[in-house]
């Protein structure tokens, strides 16, 4: 078999062999005496090398010795005459003499021990002792450790990386991702994968062997048997079998699953012994046993000891639900087939684990417990049929729900209260997802008064708080459903539970995207992202709802390659999810970047679709509907684009209204509807709707030969996108907005560079790329904020009135902003901030 050279460790045993001591300790199988053999041949040690291989008959003070002595003397001349080899004679050496211990866990002599500690503390600088072993030597390594006179190589440094697996498994053409899979299975065992290796030889499907691949693999199953079970003692293969039922150990679990004691002591032994019992938390507490060796363990478990494994697994149920750890003492019940410790579990937890994102595990637990032991126990009924609801399951959470109501009423006082409370936030949250906002608001208030009890009442005022704001936002309460995602960010945060905030923060970046605020809903949407890559939430619904928010920042700033890419990232979140509120979203994302793309039929059919399935959130609908109306529009059918809009909000289909009377030759009824709708409080359900409102009166007003008017409502427009961002809702109007931005730039307008790099973005035809240099030091948030408000007319007493903030603090976000762009007024501010694309970057498009 090819050997597979390893030239990092090769120069990992060059620097340690300097040292006193070396010791290369791993299970078999790991390599170690290839790695010797490879360093002998390739190395750079300090001296002449005698390689000594341990045996059995080694193990005695003389016999050992003897061995010794007899490789040394063949590389050190000054041993030659020694007639007695002892310790002494290696303790005086006058040249360098590295002295390889191969094998050396078959010595269990003490007074080899005593000789080799003897010969660490007296040899001096001239002997190097390199150790390799399947466990670590009683020699005080902790001390020797500290010391520095010790280097080591353990089983995690002898694992082959993924480049070394592919060139041992070079000849067998594996895929990408069969390579990997077949590495992370392995944990890089050199003896695991060399085995696989021999039976993928001879496998006729490779891809179904990687996918199968476990311990019980014939050839890995029969080695890991005569290599490391066999040769345990009676008690400590006992102890194996029966522990081995969990994924991981500690002492006091051990004890507990086998009824003994000691089991702390015991792992510890393991882990120094054999290398595939490893410690995972760096301090001795918590142990795993090797993938491959934990297979062989349960299988050897279930055939010698089958009258005890529901037993074994009751108790690991039974110490972790004292713990707190819930999934993992459901997962033991329900294995033992202990329904009753299962659905006691349940009913304890399941609100807390929803809270946190366990939900999805734990449903798939709780549908394994028969129907009839659910449907037997309220509070379980009740606690299985929120976990569907989480999981868009309406149909089978109702029928549990009738099942939980029919058997309240026998419950005793304590649970009636119990369920009473928590039966709230699940009515909370079917209303929710069903969009039912003044079913969700009623249920809320209910929440927030209930008693949940000191150790949860934060997490369900958050997930109150989340839930009211979500359904508030489907019906378009904008305002409302901020404050109260808001809200939820922060008890969220003083409970410190991520889900929660990653939730809050999905949705806070739609409102933000929603009512224009591009800026806040990219640092919610990215904030949000974040938190789902770090936990692996990025499949869920609500990771597709900060890609829609983010998505649609990019639209509207004209980056349609990047708003492309956001939207496939949330059609795949929502591919394995079956929250209903959010598909029309995506759908409409991705109808909306159709009608961009110059693809109006498309487009119409996917706007028509993503309004067609109920539930759909009103906010997605009117949405829906007026995109439908100016697609038809684009198709030179302004009559039904106009019938498109009967029954909305007159506030909603101002924009569309006004394109739809200039399209038809009523530029009278245009600057009419544009001028109502800017006269009126309320402002549409879609964003920038007043930017659109100032570029049609101005189209309407030119149209009309009142230039002066004309000219006074685009720089309105103007200045209310600049700050925004918002250069693609100009940008759609074309050769009306060109003819008007040359006469405006002509006339005189405090947005000069916008306007000249819009015209020449109309000239062209698409927007110009991003081009702008990196700060040294970037601006913050807030100092962003103001810059974008320089441009405009405002003083300093307007922009800190529109930030809510004093003018001091202007003044002084000012001055950082002046020292960052290396200026001294406010002119040269805006030219610098537009020449580094700080202003105006919504210009930028693919």
């Amino acid at each position: 078999m090819a050997h597979i050279p390893r030239p990092r460790l090769v120069e990992r045993l060059d620097a340690g062999v300097r040292r006193p001591l070396t010791v290369v300790s791993a299970p078999a199988g790991s390599g170690k005496t290839s790695l010797l053999s490879e360093w002998l041949a390739v190395g750079s040690p300090p001296g002449p090398v005698a390689r000594v291989a341990m045996a059995d008959e080694t193990d005695g003070a003389r016999d050992f010795w003897g061995a010794v002595y007899d490789a040394a003397q063949a590389v050190a001349p000054e041993l030659a005459g020694v007639v007695l080899p002892s310790r002494e004679a290696l303790a005086e050496l006058d040249e360098p003499l590295v002295l390889v211990l191969d094998d050396f866990h078959l010595i269990r002599s003490p007074a080899v021990m005593r000789d080799i500690g003897w010969l660490l503390e007296r040899g001096g600088e001239r002997l190097h002792l390199l150790i390799a072993t399947r466990s670590d030597p009683p020699l005080r390594l902790e001390r020797l450790r500290l010391n520095g006179v010790m280097s080591e190589l353990r089983a995690a440094d002898l694992a082959f990386t993924l480049p070394e697996a592919e060139a041992l498994l070079e000849g067998l053409e594996l895929s990408e991702s069969d390579l990997e899979s077949l590495w992370r299975r392995t944990v890089g065992w050199v003896a695991g994968l060399r085995l696989a290796q021999l039976s993928l030889e001879d496998s006729p499907d490779r891809h179904a062997f990687i996918t199968s691949f476990a311990g019980d693999d014939r050839a890995v199953s029969d080695y890991l048997i005569s290599e490391v079970v066999e040769r345990q003692p009676p008690d400590k293969l006992d102890f194996l079998l029966r522990t081995c039922v969990t994924d991981r150990l500690t002492g006091e679990l051990a004890d507990a699953v086998t009824g003994g004691h000691g089991g702390e002591r015991t792992l510890g032994e393991l882990a120094g012994r054999d290398g595939l019992v490893t410690s995972i938390d760096g301090h001795g507490r918590w142990y795993r046993y090797h993938p491959l060796l934990l297979e062989v363990l349960r299988a050897e478990s279930r055939r010698r000891l089958p009258a005890d494994q529901a037993q074994l697994h009751s108790r690991a149920a039974g110490w972790h639900a004292c713990r707190g750890s819930a999934l993992e003492a459901v997962r033991h019940a329900v294995t033992a087939s202990d329904w009753e410790q299962a659905g006691r579990v349940i009913v304890e937890h399941w609100l807390e684990l929803l809270t946190r994102g366990g939900a999805p595990a734990l449903l798939q637990l709780a549908e394994r417990l028969p129907i009839e032991v659910v449907r037997a126990d309220a509070e379980l009924a009740l606690a299985v049929a929120g976990l569907r609801i989480e999981a868009s399951d309406d149909r089978g959470a109702d029928a549990l729900l009738i099942d939980a109501l029919r058997m309240a009423c026998r419950l005793p006082e304590a649970r009636a209260r119990r369920y009473e409370v928590t039966s709230t936030a699940v009515a909370l949250h079917r209303a929710r997802l069903r969009g039912d906002v003044d079913g969700a608001v009623r249920a809320a208030r209910r929440t927030l008064a209930g008693d949940w009890g000191r150790d949860l009442a934060g997490e369900v005022r958050a997930l109150t708080l989340l839930n009211l704001g979500v359904a508030e936002l489907w019906q378009g309460s904008t305002e409302s459903a901020g404050l109260h995602l808001q809200q939820a960010v922060g008890v969220a945060l003083d409970c410190s539970n991520d889900f929660l905030l990653f939730r809050a923060e999905a949705y806070a970046s739609a409102v933000d995207a929603v009512v224009g605020r591009l800026d806040d809903a990219r640092a919610r949407g990215e904030l949000a992202i974040e938190f789902a890559e770090r936990h692996g939430w990025t499949d869920q619904a609500h990771a597709a709802m900060a890609y829609v928010a983010l998505g649609s920042v990019e639209l509207w700033q004209g980056r349609l390659r990047e708003a492309e890419g956001l939207a496939e990232r949330a059609r795949t979140a929502l591919a394995g999810s079956g929250e209903p509120l959010v598909r029309p979203s995506v759908a409409l994302l991705g109808a909306t970047l159709a009608a961009l793309r110059g693809e109006p039929l498309a487009a119409l059919d996917r706007a028509r679709a993503a309004a067609a399935r109920p539930p759909v959130p009103r906010l997605v609908a009117v949405s829906a509907r007026l995109l439908e109306a100016e697609l038809l529009l684009a198709l030179g059918d302004p009559d039904r684009a106009r019938s498109a809009l009967e029954g909305l909000d007159a506030s909603d289909t101002a924009v569309v209204l006004a394109r739809v009377q200039l399209a038809v030759g009523d530029p009278g009824g245009a600057r009419a509807t544009a001028e109502a709708f800017l006269a009126g409080e309320r402002d549409a359900l879609v964003p920038f709707a007043r930017v659109e409102a100032h570029v049609l009166e101005a189209i309407a007003r030119d149209a009309l030969r009142d230039e002066e008017g004309a000219l006074v409502s685009l720089e309105r427009a103007l200045d209310m996108t600049e700050p925004r961002g918002c250069s693609l809702v100009l940008l759609r109007y074309g050769p009306p907005l060109r003819s008007l931005l040359g006469r405006l730039l002509a006339r005189g307008t405090s947005h000069r560079s916008l306007a000249e790099e819009l015209r020449a973005t109309l000239d062209r035809g698409r927007a110009p790329e991003a081009t702008a240099a990196p700060l040294l030091e970037p601006l913050s948030e807030r100092e962003l904020t103001v810059l974008r408000y320089l441009p405009t007319m405002m003083s300093n007493s307007d922009i800190a009135a529109e930030m809510f903030v004093s003018v001091n603090t202007v003044k002084t976000h000012l001055k950082h902003v002046y020292r960052k762009l290396d200026v001294t007024d406010r002119r040269d501010c805006v030219r610098r901030g537009r020449d580094l694309r700080l202003l105006s970057s919504g210009l930028r498009a693919s």
